[in-house]
């Protein structure tokens, strides 16, 4: 009888061990889920602050273009930068799945993205892994690769 207990006893403990191993890993991964999601959603922010400057730079100026080395990867993802005229000049930008997007308004800027210059229609949009990004003002504003 105590050799079964003991046997018993021994698996009981490894069964408790595997059980709290399992609710680590699950919980950890978890933890790197959401904490991947912020970091991605705060890069994916500080690129659509730096095309919505460049954006607001060429709308002060004539028939200019600004230049943009952007990441080609952010949290080893690809991503989309658009520019879209609505509510009156919007940059958005998301990962390819859609999973995490950013938008950013343009204000004070007015000016109707219809226009197509440059092969690019005004309503545009550029995949990250271009690197060189170029933001052009002719009649309109366009987003493009360089």
């Amino acid at each position: 009888m105590k050799g079964q207990y003991r046997i018993i006893s021994e698996i009981l403990l490894f069964s408790i061990g595997i059980m709290i191993t399992g609710y680590v890993i699950i919980n950890f991964s978890n933890l790197q889920g959401t904490v991947r999601d912020v970091s991605v959603r705060d890069q994916l922010s500080n690129v659509a602050d730096l095309v919505a400057s460049a954006v607001a730079k060429v709308a002060n100026t004539e028939n200019s273009t600004v230049e943009l080395t952007i990441p080609d990867q952010i949290s080893g993802t690809f991503y989309r930068i658009s520019i879209k005229d609505a509510d009156g000049g919007k940059v958005i930008v998301n990962t390819l799945n859609n999973s995490v997007t950013v938008e950013r308004q343009i204000f004070n800027i007015n000016y109707d993205n219809t226009d197509i210059s440059n092969n690019v229609i005004n309503n545009s949009e550029v995949v990250s892994n271009a690197q060189f990004i170029q933001i052009i003002k002719n009649e309109k504003i366009t987003l493009a690769r360089k």
